[in-house]
């Protein structure tokens, strides 16, 4: 069954709206105004966020009452894990970017800053205690907003001239797969978005995983401007 156009739109026009090219961490990472070192670091305080990514979602994916609605949320949940390739673990990817960047990744201690903590704590809470309509429409949302967040933060790193694309882990994987991930998400509650009922609270779940991943982005700015 394909994707209602309409909640498509829905989930395109959040992530328009939040402009990710304009936030102040984007702009002065893409205008080559934040240092190597200034970006490494923000990167280090992310690493602890990609290793718990998937454990909020694994919760979501057991409150879907079909199974076979589970099932492509599942492959997305293999995805995560590397498809069983411990050295393509998403929490992996991440670490091999930070040293291909001239970090230490075997350094970076696992107890997420405050503001790592606030996304985590606050995806697993909306993962355990929302409906699980708005708890996929937040992961849509995010892997979605990803996409945007990717794909600028790959052309920067080729442009400051840190690392060729070819050596780019994590994000040049993940500005490829997450529009079909986030549509996954949002596979779920097709049928839920006809419920005038649903409606609103899927909108609410979208706009609340854009909005709280972003924010992640705007503490990293926090720590640097």
């Amino acid at each position: 069954m394909s994707l209602n156009s309409s909640l498509k739109e829905v989930l395109e026009k959040v992530v328009e709206n939040l402009n990710v090219s304009e936030h102040p961490y984007f702009k002065k990472l893409s205008k080559g105004e934040m240092t190597k070192e200034q970006f490494l670091n923000s990167q280090i305080e992310f690493a602890p966020l990609v290793s718990f990514f998937n454990r909020p979602m694994a919760l979501v994916i057991s409150n879907i009452p079909d199974a076979l609605l589970r099932m492509a949320l599942v492959d997305n949940l293999w995805e995560e894990h590397g498809k069983g390739n411990p050295e393509k673990v998403h929490g992996k990817t991440i670490l091999k970017l930070i040293d291909r960047l001239g970090g230490d990744s075997s350094s970076i201690n696992d107890e997420p800053t405050a503001n790592i903590k606030i996304f985590n704590d606050a995806l697993r809470g909306a993962s355990i205690f929302q409906s699980y309509q708005f708890a996929t429409a937040m992961f849509s949302g995010i892997e979605r907003a990803f996409v945007d967040i990717s794909t600028i933060i790959c052309q920067s790193i080729i442009d400051q001239g840190w690392l060729e694309e070819d050596q780019i882990t994590h994000y040049g994987l993940h500005k490829e797969i997450d529009i079909q991930h986030a549509e996954d998400f949002l596979h779920v509650v097709n049928s839920d978005w006809e419920n005038n009922k649903s409606i609103e609270e899927i909108k609410s779940g979208i706009e609340f995983g854009a909005n709280l991943f972003l924010n992640v982005y705007t503490g990293f700015y926090n720590n640097i401007k």
